[in-house]
């Protein structure tokens, strides 16, 4: 049965190794280790952080692996699923593709790290572990992506990000090539439902549930499909074949099973198709919020020179110009407020969501001023070119016009993030938590961390 896809995979999977990577996708690597550990400190200090530090606090359990930003040790799996859900909370993680079909970092690099560390592996087996899960996980997801038509009623993240967090749970653990069927099969059959349609967008609905995507629970079933299959539990060994095969499951209404090879083991995605975030918000708003950037920064304009700001882009920013807000998810995907806090200057991360931000008259006062319109050539460009593009017309109240179009948003392959960039980004989280003298230490250890010979050196600096 070697032509089936599931066989292909598994057995790809079982044969990676640290010293078949090269030396750029070793520091791609790295890169979104230390991004998804940032996210994680900045969404430890949210309100879905606080809740799921408490409820998993309460729990204890065996002291396994860190909460990331909690101060102590629980079960592997609950630390992978804290730690996922953190990742995402602040929606400041790393984006698969231009047009963002998910969210793997969040579901790849918690499982990794909770595993490592509760079995003392070493950077090298780490490394592997999420660029292995990344090359398989996230072509798994590519090949299942549903049509317009359909995604319109189903579609999730979650589904597909589960076989992203057992890849990286099952490398570092070594597991056999038997061992992962049965983990690939475990983890297929338990994946999150596609919920992403269910949210809560309609505003009758609001607020928006705090499970999102989900990355949390990808990273706790795949993790668990692990620990499983490592003890002898059996799962489907061709999970993702057939006309019932996982595709069907996961709510898609089509599979291009081509996808899931081509490539394979010569073109490393983590390379050219992650982007990461700038802003802690919805990605599709990313191209509207540096027009505004520009724009302020170029005419050094201030909140109360502006009369109105008009953005105009694709169809999925149009379904955002939402000015009610009740929860801080529901400020994520509201973009008159998330360009209100550009506007206003404020950092992006934990404080653009506190209590305070929220209730703000001074941010509602301004979001009331932006309006958002479908441009259709924009949106042609966003389902054709996989272009999130925006173009932002500021009014201020000296009758001034000033306009900014912007093609591919700040941190997309295409217009990357640079090394400091993100190294700012992730000292912008992380200082919530730890100390500077520990912020660096975490640095320097990341970006030495194919020396690093035991991951427990790494994550207890991240308790806080």
């Amino acid at each position: 049965m070697t032509d089936w896809i599931t066989d292909k995979l598994v057995r790809y999977t079982h044969s990676t190794s640290y010293e078949q990577l090269p030396a750029e996708v070793v520091e791609k690597a790295k890169i979104h280790i230390l991004d998804s550990i940032g996210c994680a400190l900045g969404g430890s200090c949210s309100a879905i952080g606080r809740s799921v530090l408490k409820t998993f606090k309460a729990m204890g359990g065996e002291p396994e692996a860190s909460l990331i930003g909690g101060g102590m040790k629980v079960p592997a799996i609950h630390a992978a699923f804290v730690n996922g859900t953190n990742a995402n909370a602040l929606d400041f993680d790393d984006t698969y593709l231009s047009d963002a079909i998910g969210h793997p970092g969040s579901s790849t690099i918690p499982a990794a790290l909770a595993v490592a560390e509760w079995k003392k592996a070493n950077g090298r087996d780490l490394i592997n572990a999420v660029v292995t899960a990344y090359e398989v996980g996230n072509r798994i997801g590519l090949a299942i992506q549903p049509s317009k038509e359909r995604l319109q009623k189903v579609w999730g993240f979650g589904t597909w990000q589960t076989f992203c967090a057992a890849i990286a749970a099952a490398k570092v653990m070594n597991l056999d090539a038997d061992q992962l069927f049965n983990a690939f099969g475990v983890a297929g059959a338990t994946a999150p439902l596609p919920c992403t349609q269910k949210w809560g967008w309609d505003l009758d609905e609001r607020p928006i549930h705090w499970v999102k995507e989900p990355t949390g629970w990808p990273c706790w079933t795949g993790t668990l499909a692990v620990i499983l299959a490592a003890n002898g539990f059996i799962g489907n060994h061709y999970i993702l074949d057939g006309e019932n095969g996982f595709w069907i499951m996961a709510g898609s209404d089509r599979c291009d099973y081509q996808k899931m090879t081509d490539g394979l083991g010569q073109d490393y995605l983590i390379l050219d198709d992650m982007s990461f975030k700038p802003y802690s918000c919805c990605r599709w708003q990313h191209a509207a919020l540096d027009c505004i950037t520009q724009i302020i920064s170029k005419h050094k304009l201030k909140p109360d020179e502006i009369k109105s700001i008009i953005i105009n882009s694709f169809s999925w920013v149009k379904t955002q110009e939402v000015y009610e807000i009740k929860s801080p998810v529901d400020a994520q995907f509201c973009i008159p407020y998330t360009a209100a806090m550009v506007v206003l200057g404020h950092e992006p991360g934990p404080g653009w969501y506190s209590d305070d931000m929220l209730k703000s008259r001074e941010i509602a006062a301004l979001a009331a001023k932006i309006t958002v319109n479908l441009d259709p050539e924009l949106d042609r460009a966003y389902h054709q070119d996989s272009e999130q593009a925006a173009r932002v017309e500021v009014t201020t109240v000296r009758e001034e016009i000033f306009s900014e179009t912007v093609r591919i948003p700040k941190g997309d392959p295409r217009n990357p993030l640079s090394p400091h960039e993100l190294k700012a980004k992730f000292r912008n989280q992380a200082d919530f938590v730890l100390n500077r003298e520990a912020v660096d230490q975490v640095i320097d250890l990341i970006d030495n961390l194919e020396l690093l010979d035991d991951l427990s050196t790494l994550m207890t600096k991240l308790k806080s």
